[in-house]
């Protein structure tokens, strides 16, 4: 016999692997595109935000410049080119000074202004004329903006030396032809580096593009890359290329000539799927344990009326006919057992364990319904924990975090004393839950609690109340705006216990009310959000079944009056079984 159980407890563990494996493949293969296309619009969105802000700044420069030569008095210095004397002209150029110095405090990436005259002559607003910058704009980048006869438009980064050596990009823009000149506008780099070092945290590559595939910036590629050429974006949709080594993403800056590209290595880009693997793997392990633990004690009740047959026929085949079998059993072995009682005329027993059998059928039916959390009421409550971490309300969260636990630590609490809880015990958990479901309806409704002191210790089944208050939140208060309130009432009178759970909500017209209290009226379909799939006509029949004609459940209703149900139950624990 040993070596059956090893077989059979060998074929479970097999079949629970392979099922286990092909479970986890087939999912794998299904999510896993799912989560590469969550992963990717990540990062479209992160380069959407790095986009939306460098557009911002590009424009806010662009508007401020055309602002700035629109100025009166800087178009007059522009467009006068010869002064009596050299007095005035410093003079004009002081006031020149005044003014851009103005507007340069008005925008903190702004360094410096100078005003390039048509006649190449260069005023700087740092109050001094020097022949460096004159050898300055003579550099490329200078030349290279220029020479298109743009109105206006960026240069590329480079050096300044005002007074301390700085790297910028210069903005420029033309005056109007009336004039003559070109204001240039020199911002400090580290306003565009910045955005760039935010977007690297979640890119292994960064580069900031120029005309010419000109690298402005660069994270992790160098300007000789052959990935350069092909990562220059046309317009301001984020354009998604796929490589051999990972994703590229690519976006245009609006009003210029510059765009932004960002790339993801396939290590990065799934590195999630190191954690699913070592969470299979776990999975797996606990599955083998679990199936060990709970398979052998079961293999062994299967193998076990066998056993006690051999024996049994051996003890016959010795003359003994005074033996019982005290397996069940509701397969073949049965129809063997019954045949060997009949030849022993042990009828009566077959009986009683008959019987038996059926209250420990219902007995468990009643334990698994009671003991089961609706799916949904988890998906609300974990997507209210998440809305909640969202607004950083952590106070809230573990507030919930622990009523949430104290739901499940009930619903894990079943077997012979699972069937029944003090009244204390319920209202904690009635606690939990109201707690729960404050959080997703706010200022909709408050529970009040009269109960006396000697009533807390008394036993009621499990899940007694809480479905009452469940149904009053769900359906009482459906259509009703004001605050609503729900009276818990406990007492204990003569040997007796009296719940009684009040709303003043919608209610229901008195012909339902009596349906459900007589038990014609058939289940119905309950809330999908429900914490329990436990209704008035279960807690009904769990009555009847659990206390006879010793329990019963009444309810009062009128519509728009609100509503009252009430269950009388004896004052004592419950009887052992």
């Amino acid at each position: 016999m040993r070596k059956i159980k090893n077989k059979i407890l060998g074929s479970v563990i097999l079949i629970v692997t392979l099922s286990v494996t092909a479970i986890s493949a087939l999912a794998y293969e299904q999510f896993s595109s799912i989560l590469e296309a969550q992963a990717l619009r990540e990062d479209t969105i992160h380069l959407e935000q790095t986009t939306n802000q460098m557009n911002h700044l590009i424009d806010d420069v662009q508007k401020y410049a055309a602002n700035m030569v629109n100025d009166e008095l800087l178009q007059q210095f522009a467009a006068r080119l010869k002064y009596s004397s050299t007095y005035d002209e410093l003079s004009a150029y002081r006031d020149v000074v005044t003014q851009l110095t103005k507007f340069n405090v008005l925008r903190d990436y702004l360094e410096s202004s100078a005003i390039v005259r048509s006649d190449g002559k260069i005023f700087w607003s740092s109050l001094y004329i020097d022949p460096y910058f004159e050898r300055l704009l003579q550099e490329d980048w200078y030349q290279d903006a220029l020479k298109n006869n743009a109105k206006s438009g960026f240069t590329a980064p480079h050096l300044i030396q005002d007074p301390e050596s700085k790297k910028i990009v210069s903005f420029f823009i033309r005056f109007d032809p009336q004039y003559g000149g070109v204001l240039l506008l020199n911002i400090d780099y580290a306003a565009f580096e910045s955005l760039f070092q935010y977007l690297g945290q979640s890119f292994d590559q960064v580069a900031w593009i120029g005309p010419g595939h000109s690298l402005l910036y660069q994270q992790g590629i160098t300007a000789d890359s052959p990935a350069v050429p092909m990562l220059s974006a046309e317009g301001p949709d984020v354009q998604v290329i796929k490589h051999d080594k990972g994703y590229y993403l690519a976006s245009a800056f609006e009003k210029s000539d510059w765009s932004v590209s960002t790339f993801t290595s396939n290590e990065r880009f799934y590195e999630w799927v190191g954690y699913i693997v070592r969470y299979w793997a776990v999975f797996l392990a606990l599955c083998l344990v679990l199936c060990f633990l709970l398979f052998l004690p079961i293999i062994s009740n299967i193998i076990r009326p066998i056993l006690q047959m051999t024996k049994a026929m051996k003890q016959v085949s010795m003359g003994n006919y005074n033996v019982q079998l005290s397996f069940r059993s509701n397969d073949e072995l049965s129809v063997l057992k019954n045949g060997f009682e009949t030849m022993l005329g042990d009828i009566e027993r077959q009986m009683s364990e008959k019987v038996e059998q059926e209250r420990w059928k219902r007995k468990m039916t009643a334990e698994l319904l009671f003991a089961q959390i609706n799916p949904h009421f988890i998906y609300n409550t974990l997507n209210t924990v998440v809305y909640l971490a969202r607004k950083k309300n952590y106070a809230a969260i573990e507030e919930m975090v622990e009523s949430f636990i104290g739901i499940l630590h009930d619903a894990v609490n079943i077997g012979d004393a699972g069937l029944y809880i003090t009244v204390e015990q319920e209202m904690n958990i009635i606690n939990h839950f109201v707690t729960i479901q404050k959080y997703r309806y706010a200022d909709r409704f408050e529970v009040v609690w009269s109960v006396e002191e000697q009533a807390k210790g008394d036993y009621i089944p499990k899940s007694l109340i809480q479905p009452l208050v469940e149904n009053a939140i769900f359906h009482g208060f459906a259509e009703k705006e004001s605050v609503g309130r729900i009276e818990i009432i406990i007492r204990k009178r003569s040997g007796r216990l009296l719940i009684s759970v009040r709303d003043d909500g919608c209610g229901m017209s008195q012909e339902k009310a009596q349906a459900i209290t007589n038990g014609t009226l058939p289940p119905a379909r309950l809330r999908s959000g429900a914490m329990k799939q436990i209704g008035l006509w279960n807690i009904r029949e769990r009555i009847e079944y659990l206390y006879g004609q010793e329990g019963r459940l009444v309810i009062r209703s009128s519509e728009q009056g609100g509503t009252r149900v009430s269950v009388l139950l004896p004052s004592r624990p419950p009887s052992a079984e």
